[in-house]
């Protein structure tokens, strides 16, 4: 969950956070569904095809790690 970044009702600062490293940001529901109205996103690798995994997993933890921090500056949900 991202609240303090979805808190405008969109995912385009997590989408910029997420887009250099190769990865999507989507509702639960999967690609074209909304976020969750509490801030929950799903993120997944944008390459469906030849990419390791190891590439993913490396993607992956720098992206939730760029998140919360993104995420712990950005102003509370509500404010």
């Amino acid at each position: 969950k991202i609240p303090n970044l979805t808190s405008d009702g969109t995912d385009k600062k997590a989408k910029a956070v997420c887009k250099p490293l190769g990865l999507s940001v989507r509702g639960t529901g999967g690609e074209h569904t909304p976020i969750g109205a509490d801030g929950t996103v799903d993120i997944s690798p944008r390459a469906r095809l030849f990419i390791k995994e190891r590439d993913i997993i490396a993607a992956l933890y720098t992206g939730i790690q760029n998140l919360m921090k993104e995420e712990q500056a950005a102003p509370p949900r509500g404010q």
